[in-house]
């Protein structure tokens, strides 16, 4: 009779479609889920994206306050309450703020404590230095670390232990079977937009803020549309400056050529009806959606600020911000006029590459039995 599976706590803020939370549901769905099982201790309940599907797989979801420094006593009181009543023989951590706290506290209850880098260090700022700050005790507090980029991990936790046998990373994988390129998909999901297959299509996926740089995509979409006047720009994602980004499509005169379609469960499909995948992070760990798009086979333009790991189509093109709006246009148009000779054959250089979610499960489940019997 086969034993029960091994319960892994995952330590997340919420599970809604992020990239750190999208890695970890396609590592969910392609796990061996008769050896490994997944529960999540979060700070948001009931009303999330994968919340449903979390519970279908047979996951237990818990929560605890979202952590903001202030509120450190409740936070911790809440942390210890959990452990003292939760036994998960591994606690792996992709929150970072907080880390130290439940980290420590898990590992004292007797877990093996793993902590996952998902992103390169942001530009200086006052929260970003309070940030590096509080996250640096993690250094101490992990058995354990994991991060999709090496960048990622030196930013997150020191030479020191990138250097060390504790240090792996592991690559944001994806559904190589899904992410492939589909015409069904593209007539499909370009009907539902109004835009026939003659149309140039453009598109980002991302979460509006910041540090994804949507104002200056858009900056640059209104350039392409002086070459390219049909064109048409669509943005996957939702957040804090969804406002923002609606004003400055109106701002531009470009809203009869910009739709905004919100979070969708159907990316694979959106990425085959585009013909450019336009990505100007600020900074990156390495960004699901770049690997996505890439596998798709739409040609893609992304920033420097995309780590190279990324590449998986030598036609690629990593482009630096500061080359401005004007160039950012003519490259994406000269993109555009250059189409993949075979769109379908892209999903398997992203297998090559090292992105199939299916590897990337297998190592995991052997990394996390590794970790209870060592």
């Amino acid at each position: 009779m086969r034993a029960n599976p091994l319960r892994i706590l995952h330590v997340i803020g919420a599970m809604n479609r992020g990239g750190a939370e999208t890695l970890v549901m396609n590592l969910y769905r392609s796990i061996d889920r008769s050896r490994i099982q997944f529960d999540f201790l979060v700070n948001e309940l009931g009303t999330c994206d994968y919340d449903k599907e979390i519970d279908e797989l047979g996951g237990k979801m818990f929560e605890v306050p979202r952590y903001n420094i202030a509120n450190y006593p409740v936070y911790r009181r809440a942390c210890q309450a959990f452990f003292s009543n939760h036994h998960h023989p591994v606690v792996h951590g992709h929150i970072g703020l907080p880390a130290p706290i439940y980290l420590s506290i898990a590992r004292r209850h007797g877990a093996a404590c793993i902590a996952h880098s998902h992103a390169q260090n942001y530009p200086l700022s006052p929260g970003e230095l309070v940030f590096r700050i509080a996250t640096h005790p993690t250094r101490r507090c992990a058995d354990r670390f994991l991060a999709c980029s090496v960048q990622a991990g030196l930013d997150r936790y020191g030479e020191e232990v990138v250097h060390s046998d504790r240090f792996h990373v592991l690559k944001n994988g994806i559904d190589i079977e899904r992410s492939r390129f589909s015409e069904q998909a593209r007539v499909s999901i370009r009907r539902e937009l109004g835009v026939d297959l003659q149309t140039p299509l453009f598109g980002h996926v991302g979460r509006m803020t910041h540090i994804k740089n949507q104002t200056f995509l858009l900056e640059v979409f209104a350039r392409i549309l002086n070459t390219l006047p049909s064109a048409q720009l669509v943005l996957v994602g939702r957040g804090e400056d969804e406002a923002d980004i609606r004003s400055r499509v109106a701002a531009l005169g470009i809203g009869d050529h910009v739709q905004l379609l919100g979070v969708r469960d159907d990316v694979p499909a959106i990425l085959s009806a585009l013909d450019v995948f336009i990505f100007p992070s600020l900074k990156e760990g390495l960004a699901n959606a770049t690997v996505e798009a890439q596998a798709s086979g739409a040609r893609c333009l992304l920033s420097t600020g995309v780590p190279e790991l990324a590449r998986i189509s030598p036609d690629t093109i990593f482009k630096p911000l500061d080359a401005g709006a004007e160039a950012w246009s003519a490259q994406a148009i000269d993109l555009y006029r250059h189409p993949a000779d075979n769109r379908v054959s892209a999903a398997l250089d992203a297998r090559a590459a090292g992105f199939d979610i299916a590897d990337s499960a297998a190592w995991l489940t052997d990394y996390y039995q590794m970790l209870i019997h060592t």
